[in-house]
């Protein structure tokens, strides 16, 4: 876009400088946005993996080279596209180990309800990551976990930040060995999911949990009615 036989040349020559600039750079702005929607859709069927978050941005992977993604709308898809691949896969109901059962028979004592089974899931990348030291329950299962819970712990799940620790849920957690450890258990609302936290890191290392792993949960109460899980997990 250029004007033309202005009187004051040098103003109306700066002036349309700044226009033609102001064109070139949309048209650059235009052109990047298609080469990013285009190298998304290169990796988006085939490769999910190509698209990573790096230093709180998101960057697609393709021949070795790392490009990051700006376009608002582009990351928003991209987004939510990882966060419904971070729904792991839900598996077949499980069997109980037997050591895990005798001693969640003897917590229990006689009379009590059976342990009810929650989930089988695949473990994810990010459920073993020892910075982020949490297991996710499948949003799936939401439903089930208040049908078990009673409204004083689904109050305390929901306890968020370090100020409320003593309100945190804390649960007795017996794993595939038949051993008893504690978890904090809680309710995340932003992403509408239960969490186990705190000690998953510990358990993590206990068993060399790997990604692809599966993780199989039920749930029971003690003798004294309080909030228990079993939590197994195998290749």
């Amino acid at each position: 876009m250029t004007l033309m036989r202005m009187r004051d040349g040098g103003s109306w020559k700066r002036w349309n400088a700044l226009l033609d600039a102001s064109d070139s750079e949309r048209e650059r702005i235009n052109n990047e946005n298609e080469e990013q929607k285009k190298n998304v859709e290169k990796v988006n069927n085939n490769n999910n993996n190509a698209i990573t978050f790096k230093n709180n941005k998101i960057v697609i992977k393709i021949n070795n080279n790392t490009i990051p993604i700006k376009n608002k709308k582009i990351v928003k898809k991209i987004v939510k596209k990882k966060r419904k691949q971070e729904d792991p896969e839900v598996v077949g109901e499980a069997v109980m180990p037997e050591r895990m059962r005798e001693e969640i028979e003897g917590l229990m004592g006689a009379g009590m309800k059976p342990p009810t089974w929650v989930v089988n899931k695949r473990i994810t990348a990010s459920d073993v990551r020892a910075d982020l030291s949490r297991l996710f329950i499948p949003s799936e299962c939401e439903w089930k976990l208040e049908g078990l819970l009673s409204a004083e712990e689904m109050r305390k799940a929901r306890v968020q930040g370090k100020k409320n620790s003593e309100e945190v849920l804390v649960v007795k957690m017996v794993d595939g060995n038949g051993g008893v450890s504690d978890l904090d258990f809680k309710y995340w609302t932003s992403l509408n999911k239960y969490v186990f936290t705190k000690q998953w890191t510990q358990f993590v290392d206990k068993f060399q949990v790997k990604e692809g792993w599966i993780v199989e949960i039920w749930c029971f109460r003690d003798k004294h009615s309080l909030l228990c899980f079993g939590i197994n997990v195998h290749p």
